[in-house]
């Protein structure tokens, strides 16, 4: 995908959602958030990365979870649907929160952050990923518990392969 076309707050949320989350993560909790600092501006905008992209911003001086509207941001002369955009050339900092088996990440301009969301799958987590998400949901319900079965398989492997 060209760097041009991230032109919407969907285009990155789709695809860092798609790459990111598992297919049995419904957990909006564990959705990839970006965050997305600007030069000379204390607030930084927010993005819940999911199927609806949610978009706030958080001031510099604010804990995690509190926003703040945009009329009384360093973003008043925006809207949610076009201020990264409008800004992208002030990024000075784009980071990936890490959360669930999301793992922190961090790109210091738009360049460098949009040559990353070049190499997210578009098909999505790797199936290599995926598998033991599907593993798990299909096995967590079933009697004797599969799961101690899977996690002493997988102990038992790991051990072999440190005497080799």
């Amino acid at each position: 995908m060209a760097r041009d076309a991230y032109t919407s707050n969907g285009a990155i949320a789709r695809r860092v959602y798609r790459a990111l989350k598992t297919p049995t993560d419904n957990n909006r909790r564990t959705d990839p958030i970006l965050a997305f600092h600007f030069k000379g501006r204390g607030d930084s905008v927010i993005m819940r990365c999911n199927k609806e992209p949610e978009i706030s911003v958080k001031g510099k001086d604010q804990t995690a979870g509190e926003v703040k509207f945009f009329a009384y941001s360093d973003f008043s002369d925006y809207d949610e649907g076009n201020v990264v955009f409008n800004l992208k050339d002030e990024v000075t900092l784009v980071e990936l929160y890490g959360k669930g088996s999301v793992e922190p990440m961090q790109w210091e301009s738009w360049e460098k952050f949009t040559r990353w969301l070049d190499t997210l799958s578009e098909d999505g987590i790797q199936i290599s990923l995926k598998l033991p998400c599907l593993v798990y949901e299909s096995v967590r319900k079933q009697k004797p518990s599969m799961q101690n079965f899977i996690v002493e398989s997988i102990k038992r492997s790991l051990k072999g392969r440190e005497k080799e």
